[in-house]
């Protein structure tokens, strides 16, 4: 028998040799094996019990971006909008948005802000929609010319983020990007697009937050588990849509509530001051059928209650959080709202702007961050011109009420016009660059002649006149028109007034008008 030295070194003999290589490989396979048999276990259970929420796949995805950017492109004459992975879309750098340049943060404006706030500076972000990005003057752009035009100690410096198109759910997402600017005041105003129809999918269930998330989306779509974990938070165990754009909005009523109180909880915890806004409407019957026509609603009927739902959302925010509401929806109640808005009934014309920077400005007030005595200098050093009219009042004198030519003659019609609002009439205004097209002619001022046909519009321009220099309130210009009388003998009345250019008539802002009766004879025979 063996010696007990010798069976030793038989066993040891037997037993495989284990290397550190062994050990390594070991190790591996057992931590696989904790990660992976719980992951296949609770994939299996998913599956089991029916789970599934597939998101809609990201080149379907990315491809719904880049239709929405160059959708965008085209409405507004532009090349400013390009597809974005996780907003969907964005404003490009170095671009323009009517005329208003895109800065390097993809802010409106000329310059990007500085990461460190000047001292003595109030900085306000603006996170908004089409209704504070268009047009050429936006009220958050005019409450910041007229707080620093007063020359107070308080510099208001304003930094306008608002993107066409966008919703709640865009917003939160733009602001995880601009926190760097710490600003002391975030003013928040969204609603329109929340409550029209989805994209494809309501804007939650859209977008990836990195390339690596959208790779993992990619990768791991099929997967139940992957399914669970990247449905939006809220909304895991309940199907997204169809797919279909029917009856789906693209952030819905409760969506949008959450949305607002999660956006007054973050700008809190980045230590500034929240301002709810809601959106003012004046929409009329045929705003409402184009809304229809177009796919922006379901009937004629809703995007009015939709609206009104979507602002009382707002005024909830705002109470259930305790934030400062800016309710200009309000406030339009006791205004004319046709001089307050474009055609559209959405979007706010040059006088709407600025009752809504007013708004603005004493919102500031109230908060503290303006004193009486600036808010006071403000209101009294107010200066308006015709690239954003506030009140382009006129006062007219003609030289003769009622001219008397032969049909086809040219007709001299003197007036005089005195500027009697608080709106400088510019002679001459152009910007470089205004969309895809280059040196536009905008808010230019010339006195206009139009004749007037009963049960009618006034007809085109039959002649205009420059004014010789800009107009400052309390001032007056005479203009001579010659127009072509017209081809039929009777009697014609010609309708005098001011318009601007790319604007329109400012008659439509409130501007008055005066009439020139013009009667026509027939020329007198050879014989």
């Amino acid at each position: 028998m063996p010696s007990p030295v010798v069976q030793r070194l038989e066993r040891r003999m037997r037993t495989p040799r284990v290397t550190g290589r062994m050990l390594i490989v070991r190790r591996i396979v057992f931590w696989l094996l904790v990660v992976i048999v719980p992951l296949m276990a609770a994939e299996m259970a998913l599956r089991i019990i029916g789970f599934a929420r597939p998101r809609i796949p990201m080149g379907v995805q990315n491809a719904t971006c880049r239709a929405s950017a160059m959708a965008l492109n085209r409405r507004f004459a532009t090349d400013a909008f390009t597809a974005d992975r996780y907003l969907l879309w964005r404003l490009e750098p170095g671009t323009n948005l009517g005329g208003i340049p895109v800065s390097a943060d993809g802010t409106l404006g000329n310059v990007a802000p500085a990461k460190k706030k000047p001292e003595g500076t109030i900085r306000v972000l603006c996170l908004g929609d089409s209704v504070s990005a268009l047009t050429y003057r936006v009220f958050p752009d005019i409450a910041a010319r007229l707080a620093n035009g007063a020359q107070t100690t308080t510099t208001l410096e304003v930094i306008n983020a608002s993107v066409a198109g966008y919703t709640t759910e865009q917003g939160r997402r733009l602001w995880g990007r601009l926190k760097h600017l710490h600003p002391d005041v975030v003013l928040i105003s969204y609603g329109w697009n929340d409550h029209f129809p989805a994209l494809n999918l309501p804007d939650k269930e859209l977008g990836a937050r990195n390339f690596f998330a959208a790779a993992a989306h990619r990768i791991f779509n099929w997967s139940r588990l992957y399914q669970m974990a990247a449905a939006p938070a809220g909304s895991r165990w309940h199907p997204p849509p169809d797919g279909t754009t029917s009856g789906t909005l693209r952030v819905g009523p409760d969506q949008f509530a959450e949305n607002l109180e999660a956006l007054v909880a973050s700008v809190r915890a980045a230590g500034a001051q929240p301002i709810l806004a809601t959106q003012p409407s004046n929409l009329t019957a045929a705003n409402t059928r184009h809304l229809h026509d177009e796919g922006f609603a379901a009937d004629e009927n809703t995007p009015t209650a939709l609206h009104n739902l979507y602002n009382n959302q707002v005024r909830a925010a705002a109470t259930a959080t305790g934030a400062m509401l800016l309710d200009v929806d309000e406030a339009f109640e006791f205004r004319d709202r046709n001089r307050l808005f474009e055609a559209d009934g959405m979007h706010l014309s040059g006088p709407g702007h600025n009752v809504a920077a007013r708004l603005m400005v004493g919102v500031l007030r109230h908060l503290g961050y303006l004193t009486q005595e600036e808010f006071d200098r403000i209101v009294k050093t107010a200066r308006y011109d015709t690239t954003a009219s506030d009140k382009p009042l006129a006062a007219w004198t003609v030289a003769d009420a009622r001219l008397e030519t032969t049909v086809g003659a040219d007709t001299a019609v003197s007036v005089i016009a005195k500027n009697a609002g608080n709106t400088t009439w510019l002679r001459h205004h152009r910007v470089e660059e205004f969309g895809n097209r280059t040196n536009v002619d905008y808010g230019s001022v010339t006195v206009t002649g139009r004749w007037r046909t009963e049960g009618a519009a006034t007809t085109g321009t039959a002649a205009s006149s420059k004014l010789s220099h800009d107009l400052l309130p309390g001032e007056s210009t005479s203009n001579t028109l010659i127009l072509r009388a017209p081809d039929e003998p009777g009697e014609y009345l010609l309708e005098v007034g001011l318009e601007a250019a790319a604007i329109g008539p400012l008659s439509n802002l409130g501007a008055d008008v005066t009439t020139v009766t013009v009667v026509a004879y027939p020329k007198k025979s050879s014989q």
